[in-house]
């Protein structure tokens, strides 16, 4: 850098910031009554609105927190179609997702998927085609209820719980949209290792 544009740089940089102070000084506006053509004076007096005035709606803000609730129908017709199979089988169906939680307390629920539970009581927790089997009768099951009482945009889950007595049981969790992509034509041990081996 030369010394001249180093001079012409520093000027700049002093006089630039004194120029928009003063610039933020000049008046937006003046009270001085304005002459009109005829030579006669009148104030400067602001315009009467006759607007009506906005009413700003206000929010009402909540906070989200995970929730679950029952869906008592599907939980009926799941369950039967499951007892029609099977006595040892039982399930249940409900919608996951969030509460808008308002400040007095107040909570409106959003369906985010429809999970399933469901509980075999079987005679060995070891025989991976007899467990794969029912897991692909309970499979078909879910396929087969009315879409429109499936809730939430997305596919849930399908939590298996294998018992065989108080202390021996198995759990095992399915989703159905890796169900429907991956392993929709597996059947028996194969299916049930697909899930076990990839939790």
């Amino acid at each position: 850098m030369t010394k001249r544009t180093f001079t012409i740089f520093a000027i700049l940089l002093i006089f630039y910031p004194a120029l928009l102070t003063a610039c933020n000084y000049l008046p937006a506006y003046t009270d001085s009554p304005i002459t009109p053509q005829d030579g006669t004076s009148k104030p400067n007096t602001p315009a009467e609105s006759t607007d009506t005035p906005e009413v700003t709606p206000i929010y009402e803000g909540c906070y989200f927190a995970w929730a679950s609730q029952d869906l008592p129908e599907l939980s009926k017709k799941f369950n039967d179609a499951l007892q029609a199979i099977n006595e040892n089988a039982t399930g249940r169906a409900y919608a996951y997702g969030e509460n808008c939680v308002y400040t007095d307390g107040r909570a409106t629920f959003g369906a985010m998927e429809t999970d399933f539970s469901v509980e075999v009581r079987v005679a060995d927790i070891k025989n991976e085609k007899a467990l794969g089997e029912w897991m692909y009768k309970i499979l078909q099951v879910i396929e087969n209820l009315p879409p429109e009482e499936i809730q939430g945009g997305q596919p849930g889950m399908v939590q298996f719980k294998f018992v065989k007595s108080e202390i021996e049981n198995l759990y095992l969790n399915v989703s159905l949209d890796e169900y429907r992509k991956q392993a929709q034509d597996l059947q028996g041990a194969e299916l049930f290792r697909y899930f076990y081996n990839n939790p």
